[in-house]
């Protein structure tokens, strides 16, 4: 149990520090998550880029 949190926890990371911030970067420039799949082809699912913008897009609406 403790080492499937770990080791999704440092995927998350590992995604983040890898990709973050060149999506959180698109979003500021008004791409949506599916413009970013269709033309950037990032190595990770639909749901973790969906993930990512969803989360900075809220975390904006609270700024």
């Amino acid at each position: 149990m403790e080492n499937s949190y770990f080791h999704e926890a440092l995927s998350n990371f590992a995604k983040d520090f890898a990709y973050g911030g060149a999506i959180r970067h698109l979003v500021d420039k008004g791409y949506t998550a599916e413009r970013i799949m269709k033309e950037f082809h990032y190595p990770l699912s639909k749901e973790s880029i969906e993930k990512m913008v969803d989360d900075y897009s809220r975390q904006k609406e609270k700024e």
